[in-house]
């Protein structure tokens, strides 16, 4: 079972303003709740996988709309 250390707190990444957060190449961790910048799919400190693309359709939407430009 994973646990948050409080190790992604040092990842923790700003909201960008012109872009969406998965555009920009933030990753987020379900398991700690927050939105990180690191190379790799796996979170620094529970060790779990991270998501990299948004879960709703128009969150998808808005993604694919931004990364075609």
């Amino acid at each position: 079972m994973a646990y948050c250390i409080g190790e992604c707190k040092k990842y923790k990444a700003l909201k960008p303003l012109q872009i969406g957060r998965y555009a920009a190449g933030q990753k987020r961790c379900n398991y700690c709740e927050i939105f990180v910048e690191i190379d790799g799919i796996i979170c620094p400190c529970c060790k779990s996988q991270l998501r990299c693309l948004p879960r709703s359709r128009k969150g998808k939407e808005k993604y694919l709309a931004q990364i075609v430009r």
